[in-house]
């Protein structure tokens, strides 16, 4: 029979719960406890999440002989701090992102699981949603040409973020690109395939407010893709949109929504490449296709010459969000529980790729 795990939640927040709803499920995984600050709110959010042991304050939990994993879903100023205990405890790591709100907390963190010998996975979850591993294999394949230019926009939420919430404190949170941020640095950097060869950023301060409401981070890559992530937390979450552009040298990519749920693709392609395109997109809807005729067929663009067969406009649909959502966190989890069951395995979305992305955050 396979081995069951015995997982700890620190952090009983919206994300926390959401988590111990997505791992209950799974066969391998037992969530033994959740800890937080709050006496009744923690006893309260056991009862609903039928978890059925509660401790105040996260020493306990890490304690606690029958827990094996311990999950981080707490600020991101405590994160390196409670990783650490975990860790020389002889406790994996299941760690929301960021790794922490500092790069000597972040390093601290990742040599302690190293020395410790545990396992340690970020929650980049993204890492796990499949229209991101079929994005890789366009970009890997050629199928579109090369990637040139990357254009991420995150129009997000306010409203349920007061002026004295943690988000806005830099101290407690790291500011939004260290906080929010590195999801989609750590992904759209895997999907370019380069190291970061330089940054750049900006930010706008609310008027008459210490709040970073705004940021632009401008990204070169060593092979000459050039990217930008705006991120505003500013809407009305009614109006929350987030939205990519991948553009390659015959044709766009639209990706749409923070967890992904749908592609639209405009392209010029060679000859068998639609049915190439269609097995890396099953069902993949093909809305306009128009032959480029003789004077059309041989193209030109970035100094390249092609031959196309047909000029299409497609739309792909992956999922519901939340259905995705919850699968990829399940998918992360089983990804930590393959990596402690053999130490050969690695884990899409370790210390080197959390330490990566924080270090692009802090540096813009």
């Amino acid at each position: 029979m396979e081995r069951v795990y015995g997982v700890g939640v620190v952090g009983y927040g919206g994300y926390g719960s959401f988590l111990v709803r997505c791992w209950k499920g799974l066969s391998r995984v037992r969530v033994v406890a959740i800890a937080g600050r709050n006496p009744m709110g923690v006893r309260a959010a056991a009862e609903e999440l039928g978890v059925e042991r509660h401790y105040v304050g996260h020493q306990q939990l890490i304690d606690d002989p029958d827990i094996e994993i311990v999950a981080v879903a707490t600020p991101p100023f405590t994160h390196a701090e409670i990783g650490v205990l975990a860790a020389q405890a002889g406790k994996h790591i299941y760690c929301e992102k960021p790794m922490a709100t500092a790069m000597a907390d972040a390093v601290r963190l990742a040599e302690a699981a190293n020395h410790h010998g545990v396992r340690l996975c970020m929650g980049f979850v993204m890492r796990y949603h499949p229209t991101f591993a079929r994005l890789k294999r366009i970009v890997e394949r050629g199928l579109l040409g090369d990637l040139h230019r990357i254009d991420f926009a995150n129009f997000a939420a306010d409203e349920y973020l007061p002026p004295n919430h943690w988000f806005w404190d830099r101290t407690r949170s790291g500011g939004i690109l260290v906080e929010h941020g590195v999801h989609f640095f750590d992904v759209y950097s895997w999907l370019t395939g380069a190291p970061v060869a330089r940054v750049t950023g900006h930010k706008t301060v609310r008027p008459g407010t210490s709040q970073e409401d705004r940021v632009l981070a401008t990204v070169e890559y060593g092979n000459g893709v050039l990217a930008t992530f705006y991120h505003a937390f500013d809407k009305p979450a009614l109006l929350e949109r987030t939205w990519c552009t991948l553009a390659f040298d015959r044709g766009y990519v639209h990706v749409h929504g923070w967890v992904p749920t749908y592609l639209e693709l405009e392209a010029g392609l060679e000859p068998g490449q639609l049915g190439e395109l269609e097995a890396v997109l099953p069902g993949l809807e093909v809305l306009e296709r128009a032959e480029p005729g003789a004077d059309g067929s041989l193209a030109r663009g970035g100094g390249n010459e092609y031959k196309l067969d047909a000029l299409v406009r497609c739309r792909f649909r992956e999922g519901e969000k939340q259905a995705l959502y919850a699968q990829c966190v399940r998918d992360s989890m089983a990804d930590l529980l393959q990596a402690i069951d053999d130490p050969a395995h690695r884990v899409r979305a370790g210390a080197p790729e959390g330490l990566r992305s924080l270090e692009m955050a802090l540096s813009i």
